[in-house]
Formats: C-alpha cells, sequence, structure tokens
C-alpha cells in the first residue's frame, strides 16, 4: 500500500536533536553523544516520534542529564513515568484475561503490546501502549464479549473498523479490541486477512509461556512481520502511532542475526509490504541499532532505508506530510477487498455511514445516541465541507501523477 508513498518522503535534516534521538533510542547506551543539543527540543522530537519512554528506560539518568541538562532530562523521566502508570495496568490485565478465557475454553491469542509483553521483550515501561489486542476465532467472539461484560468491561463504541470490535473499557480505563483478523497478514497463497485458524493452520502461533493454557502469541518471525505491516501498511504514518514503534519492535523481537528474512514470514506481509520495503525496513533497524546514521544519510537514492528514515521523520514531525498521508489513507486504506469496493465503502462512509460510524465520526458512546436529527446535521455539514472535500481530491490526484 505505502510503496508508493514512503519513497517520496521530504528529506530533513539530522539535526542534532534528531540524532541525540535515534542513537539513544536504538543505538547502545555506552556510546557517546559528542555534540550539543538544545534539551527541551530533543526530548519533544523524542515525544513526536513516539521514543521518550525507549529512551528513559535504556539510559541511565547520569547520562540523561549530561546530555540535556537537569530539566529537560526530569521532564523526560516523568513523561516515561506517566507511560509506565498507564502500561502497568494494561500489564494486570493480559494475565486476568488469560485466566478468564481459559476458563471459558477460549483460545486467545495476544497482539502486539501484549505479546511484546507476555514474550518478555520489552522492558518494563519501555514502550507505551494504549489496549491489549486479543485475536479471536470468529465462533467465540460473542462468548468473548460476554466475559468482557463480566469482568466490567463496556463497549466504547467509538471505533468502526472491519478487523475488529468496538474497544471495550472498564472502570480503570483498561482498553481491550478484539479481532477477528489481522490486516496485512495473509496465509500464504490467500486473498483474505489471517484469522486464528489460518495462523493455527500456517504454525504461526507459539504458546504464551507463564499464562493458561489455551493463550498464545504470534511466533517470533511472524510477530515482528506483523509489527512491520501494522506500522507500514496499516497506519503507515497517517495518525498518531508512529512508525519508529514498528522498527522498535522489530529490533527487540529479532535479533540481528536472525533479522534478514529470520522474517521467514515475509510471505505473508508480502502483499502489502513489497520486498524492497522489507530489505529497507531490516537495513535501517540494522544502521540504527549500530548508530551509523551518516552511512544513512550519505544515501540519496529511493526505496533505500535512508528514504523509509526521512519516512518515519516526517510522518511524526512535518504536519504537511502526514496530512497527504492521511488524505491518502481515506482512499486506499488497508484492506483485503478489491479496489472498487473500497472505492465504493469510501463514498458510502462519507455520504451514507451508518449508525456505527456516525457515532464514531461524532465520538458518540454508542449508535443509540444518533437520531434523524444528527443524520441532518451530518448532511449539511457534508454539502459545507464539499469545496475542500473537493481540494482534497484534486490534490490527491496530482499527488497520484507525480508517483
Amino acid at each position: 500500500m505505502w510503496s508508493k508513498t514512503w519513497h517520496r518522503a521530504p528529506r530533513r535534516a539530522l539535526t542534532p536533536e534528531i540524532r541525540w534521538v535515534l542513537l539513544r533510542a536504538f543505538a547502545s547506551p555506552e556510546v557517546r553523544f559528542g555534540e550539543a543539543i538544545d534539551g527541551a527540543q530533543a526530548s519533544a522530537v523524542a515525544g513526536a516520534l513516539g521514543l521518550v519512554e525507549r529512551i528513559g528506560a535504556r539510559v541511565p539518568p547520569s547520562t540523561l542529564a549530561a546530555d540535556l541538562g537537569r530539566e529537560a532530562a526530569r521532564e523526560l523521566a516523568l513523561s516515561r513515568l506517566q507511560v509506565m502508570a498507564k502500561v502497568g495496568g494494561l500489564c494486570d490485565l493480559v494475565p486476568e484475561l488469560a485466566t478468564a478465557a481459559s476458563n471459558a475454553s477460549i483460545s486467545i491469542v495476544f497482539l502486539k503490546f501484549a505479546a511484546l509483553h507476555a514474550g518478555g521483550y520489552v522492558a518494563e515501561g519501555s514502550r507505551a501502549a494504549g489496549d491489549i489486542d486479543v485475536l479471536v476465532r470468529e465462533r467465540d467472539v460473542e462468548r468473548a464479549v460476554d466475559i468482557l461484560a463480566g469482568h466490567g468491561f463496556i463497549a466504547a463504541g467509538t471505533t468502526y473498523a472491519e478487523h475488529h470490535l468496538p474497544p471495550f473499557l472498564d472502570r480503570q480505563g483498561r482498553v481491550v479490541e478484539l479481532h477477528t483478523r489481522l490486516p496485512g497478514l495473509r496465509e500464504p497463497g490467500s486473498r483474505r486477512f489471517a484469522g486464528f485458524e489460518a495462523l493455527e493452520r500456517g504454525g504461526g502461533l507459539e504458546p504464551s509461556s507463564g499464562l493458561c493454557d489455551g493463550c498464545y502469541r504470534l511466533r517470533p518471525g511472524l510477530l515482528a512481520a506483523h509489527a512491520i505491516a501494522h506500522g507500514l501498511a496499516h497506519h503507515g504514518g497517517a495518525d498518531a502511532y508512529p512508525v519508529s514503534r514498528a522498527l522498535a519492535d522489530v529490533i527487540d523481537v529479532l535479533p540481528r542475526d536472525r533479522r534478514t528474512i529470520g522474517l521467514e514470514s515475509a510471505q505473508w506481509i508480502a502483499e502489502d509490504v513489497p520486498a524492497f520495503e522489507l530489505e529497507a525496513v531490516v537495513s535501517l533497524c540494522n544502521a540504527l541499532e549500530q548508530g551509523d546514521l551518516d552511512g544513512l544519510v550519505g544515501r540519496s537514492e529511493p526505496r533505500t532505508e535512508c528514504a523509509l528514515l526521512h519516512h518515519v521523520l516526517a510522518s511524526s514531525l512535518d504536519p504537511d506530510y502526514r496530512r497527504s498521508l492521511a488524505i491518502g489513507y481515506v482512499f486506499d486504506w488497508l484492506s483485503d477487498e478489491p479496489r472498487w469496493w473500497r472505492l465504493l465503502k469510501t463514498a458510502q462512509r462519507i455520504a451514507l455511514p451508518t449508525r456505527q460510524q456516525l457515532a464514531a465520526r461524532l465520538g458518540l458512546a454508542n449508535a443509540r445516541s444518533v437520531d434523524l436529527r444528527l443524520r441532518w446535521a451530518h448532511t449539511a455539514g457534508l454539502v459545507r465541507r464539499l469545496p475542500e472535500l473537493a481540494r482534497a481530491a484534486r490534490h490527491l490526484m496530482r499527488r497520484q501523477r507525480s508517483r
């Protein structure tokens, strides 16, 4: 999906602050950084790239204070503590869900942050997360919803997606998303996104040690492949999910000697992440881990790890670039449906949204709040925005022609 976009990202100068963030987030903490930097600006860049908590977990406080100055280092440490406070509740939720599912004889697969945490891949407080993602068989969805309801979770009803139910929220503010399919992962030879059965059939699951029977996570190669598909093809820098988080996940899950298509799972994402993108991801992860930023800057050709780095930076630091990605996403989101069907569904979502879609767009607690008055207001607002939508469509067509 994004293979036609990220290699045309605007080039950004690697300022001392950006270089510091990349080195401290990915290279050895013992590496000395000799350039003078603006501590507040470096912290702001780390925040925009979603790397504050990773830096805070990897780098000793004395090193941070020497690099940034005491005040900026203190602010960074406080930001990490905020992440730890939120993530701590999610970590506690993982064994709770495992026990509840096992007692009900429902098999589940922990995804993304939950899988990284359960597999011991990430240090405490080193990665932010907003929810716990769980994959279930489609036949078990209703029972899984009942289990969540029995544990005090209610459907928030503010997110519409084809591959997961609306998020469920408890009184502690913890969020669970129940998935039935994983966008970007396809069993080799299949057009449809993989669900529980396809992953089980393809040998993509392993028991999640330390948890109850019937609890699984993706095997390391597939876990890394899913992180790449999720970061590059699903979100792609078009929203608040930073692409840098996907790079960090790949580095944490796969040691360097296994990274070169130790992505033996590459065929699961080949439809949405072409081979040259995957090579660029692996090469960029290796360069970042080595701290070889000069080697990256020296390359200017597209379709390389250097171009990917500029996409990572621009998608978090350049509002205009992110806006262009978001416009493209409206018309070409990650899907296993034919393109003509996606365009029809886009038109439907814009002009004739369902009650659930309109509730999600308006930020309402549930679809029951959508009445005729709100539908008329939506239609009137759409008419007023027609000139803006026309400009966005022209911008998208110009971008398509420039590829």
